[in-house]
């Protein structure tokens, strides 16, 4: 029953993969499969004319291929079950559809030829060797059953045996093609491994003089106030020592608070760049309910802006507020990511502003960060969450922020979505869970 769970786990996760990285290129997909299925019944029934042609089942192509089209548009009930649709829609346009002409073919050349890039097209879209093999089996299973329904084959041994030869050859396309996409999950993780041994030196560097000064600042935090007051008082007395006005009392009264305060941030920010540098997963111990005016005020307070410029040009009134269940940290540190690509668009372009807003609905909360600087491509935009993508120059971003956002906003059981319009504006959309 364990090693059930954990295949069922293991496929689960493979179909959610294969969904996450073919979503985007469905539409042309589905143009794809829409404009090949009828040519190709042009040009094998009339131009290069086979045994056995089907036009009912291209036409069934035909329709699945259509949906995919404008997946972008579907309503929400129904991108609820895109991954159940992606999955049909595989195993019929590629193992089931040309095992069953392969067949009725009585496994020709051409249509020899065809499976194996139907299968290749499999594993490129699957990228899960184990998931491949079990569509594969499936539609190659589901095809055999066409034949025998519709059909009264003769010599079905004949057939079965041809069928087997071929089969080590469809077997390799799998396996070879499974292994390349193997080493390409492998190089992402080598470089996921890289930058976090880069960012591990690096904090070992930093933390060693924060940790100096959290050790200089103790003494400071708890004697300061009172060497101040005792300067104040000294002063009042008219003893003879270099006056200090008012306000700059005031203010190194609490200065040690501050510098101590800023230092257990500053380890907090280091834990948060390794944790995006390195880690898929975000632990949710330390969650609790906070208030997001709260923590949009303290990002923008805490945000490095180089001159007053930039600060002017990001806009923020407090709106709606709501609560939301997480780590103010870790979303501050998602609104730093955005600030920092909004101010890069708009420094770049020489126009645009920055506005941060919140709402609240019925169904979930947002808060939403949006730039009217020079937009961004929708090519673009649909692989902006993926690890080590960037649009810019490497040493102006390693393509690891906005990945780290989507995985903090997944923690917190919410999305965060992007719409853009070159020339016009960029809008990333956060959605919260309503407050139970």
């Amino acid at each position: 029953m364990k090693y059930l769970e954990l295949l069922t786990a293991r496929l689960r996760r493979s179909v959610q993969e294969s969904v996450h990285y073919s979503r985007y290129n469905a539409p042309m997909i589905g143009v794809l499969g829409a404009i090949t299925f009828p040519l190709y019944y042009y040009i094998w029934w009339l131009i290069i004319p086979q045994p056995y042609e089907n036009l009912w089942l291209r036409m069934i192509g035909v329709a699945i291929c259509v949906p995919l089209i404008f997946a972008a548009q579907w309503p929400k009930a129904m991108k609820r079950h895109f991954a159940t649709y992606w999955m049909l829609f595989l195993i019929y346009t590629l193992p089931f559809f040309f095992t069953y002409m392969l067949l009725r073919n009585d496994l020709s050349l051409i249509w020899s030829m065809s499976t194996m890039a139907a299968l290749f097209f499999l594993v490129l879209a699957v990228y899960d060797w184990l998931l491949v093999i079990l569509m594969a089996l499936a539609g190659s299973l589901l095809g055999w059953a066409g034949l025998l329904l519709t059909t009264d084959v003769q010599d079905i041994n004949t057939l079965m045996s041809l069928y087997l030869q071929q089969l080590p050859i469809y077997a390799f396309v799998v396996i070879g093609g499974s292994i390349f996409n193997y080493n390409t999950q492998l190089v992402k993780e080598e470089k996921l491994n890289a930058h976090a041994a880069v960012g591990r030196n690096i904090a070992h560097e930093l933390r060693t003089p924060l940790l100096g000064m959290k050790a200089a600042t103790s003494g400071l935090v708890h004697y300061l106030p009172q060497l101040v007051d005792g300067h104040k008082a000294a002063m009042d007395a008219g003893l003879a020592v270099k006056p200090i006005r008012g306000t700059r009392l005031d203010k190194l009264r609490h200065a040690a608070e501050r510098i101590d305060e800023e230092i257990d941030y500053s380890n907090t920010i280091i834990d948060m760049l390794l944790l995006s540098a390195g880690q898929t997963t975000i632990k949710q111990d330390s969650f609790s309910w906070h208030s997001m005016n709260d923590t949009i005020e303290r990002a923008l307070d805490r945000f490095p802006f180089k001159s007053d410029r930039e600060r002017h040009l990001v806009h923020w009134e407090r709106g709606d507020d709501f609560a939301y269940y997480g780590s103010d940290l870790l979303v501050t540190h998602v609104m730093f990511n955005l600030i920092k690509n909004a101010l890069h668009s708009v420094l770049s372009a020489g126009k645009g502003t920055i506005r941060i807003g919140t709402g609240r609905s019925s169904r979930y909360n947002r808060l939403i960060v949006m730039d009217t600087g020079p937009g961004i491509d929708q090519a673009q935009i649909r692989q902006i969450f993926d690890y080590f993508y960037s649009s810019k120059t490497l040493d102006q971003g390693a393509g690891l922020g906005l990945s780290f956002c989507k995985l903090v906003m997944e923690s917190l059981q919410g999305k965060i979505h992007c719409e853009s319009r070159l020339n016009e504006y960029t809008l990333f959309e956060m959605s919260f869970p309503r407050e139970q």
